[in-house]
């Protein structure tokens, strides 16, 4: 057994909240200029030029990507070979994530669901812990805006769906969002699963947007076919018009129940926040 403290687990939260607020994944970055280049629209081109100038100001430490810094959601692959020593993993996370929220001077945004009361903390943070095989940590975070959150959505699609009936509901669900999420989008979709698992799914898809390992062909065919059918759309950067209505798509697809076709839609703006680290 190899053991790992949890506040070690904590104390990488706490750096990649803290770093992701200001630094855009390598493959988003790549993505921006590429689209700022094949972008016909001239508002278009503006509109990604600033986000682009934005992207870097933010870089140089000066302020986070965005004022709305989002809601912690974190998730650990924990090996099963791992022994947890020290606090409990839940209060070990979300000590790292309020501390980057504090000393990073991010927006809280946490409120009580009822009377819209701050919380003042931005707790909780949402901990998804999944066991795998091996003695490693590798522990992912995302911090998730409201406005591309609102978004999300989760289908319930016939099973009988054709794939063109699957990928314009896709299409639909994430043109629905409109400017209201700040496109250019980054999207994670699962097909498949369950009313509880999809959504998760969905996320895992959006946090690995650019990172290994990739799609499957029959997963990159469906993502590249809704893909085009976005930016062939016209919604464009903030929904202003243009071609560049979303930079990229990871997609899932995973068995389900022969009468059921759940698909989870897991809006992102096009300030994909998101950070890994391995212990």
């Amino acid at each position: 057994m190899r053991r790992i403290s949890t506040e070690a687990i904590g104390t990488q939260v706490r750096e990649l909240f803290l770093a992701s607020a200001r630094l855009l994944p390598a493959g988003l970055r790549d993505r921006l200029a590429a689209a700022r280049e094949a972008e016909p629209s001239p508002q278009g081109r503006a509109i990604l030029d600033t986000i682009i100038g934005n992207a870097s100001i933010a870089a140089s430490g000066q302020a986070p990507l965005c004022q709305d810094t989002g809601l912690a959601q974190v998730v650990i692959e924990l090996g099963q070979e791992v022994a947890l020593e020290g606090p409990p993993l839940q209060e070990a996370v979300e000590l790292g994530m309020r501390q980057a929220y504090e000393s990073g001077f991010l927006r809280k945004s946490t409120c009580h669901p009822l009377e819209r009361r701050n919380l003042g903390d931005n707790g909780p943070a949402s901990l998804e812990t999944i066991i795998v095989p091996g003695d490693i940590v590798d522990i992912r975070t995302l911090a998730k805006g409201g406005g591309c959150d609102n978004k999300s959505r989760l289908l319930s699609l016939p099973p009988t769906s054709s794939r063109d009936q699957l990928v314009r509901a896709i299409v639909g669900a994430v043109l629905e969002a409109g400017p209201d999420a700040c496109p250019p989008f980054c999207l994670g979709v699962a097909v498949g699963g369950s009313f509880e698992s999809a959504p998760r799914l969905a996320r895992r898809a959006l946090i690995d947007l650019w990172r290994d390992p990739p799609m499957s062909p029959e997963e990159e065919g469906l993502a590249s076919e809704t893909l085009s059918g976005l930016n062939a759309s016209g919604l464009g950067p903030m929904g202003l018009g243009g071609r560049t209505t979303a930079l990229g798509m990871r997609l899932k697809l995973h068995p389900t129940h022969l009468a059921s076709l759940p698909v989870a839609v897991n809006v992102n703006c096009h300030s994909l926040r998101t950070g890994r680290a391995v212990l």
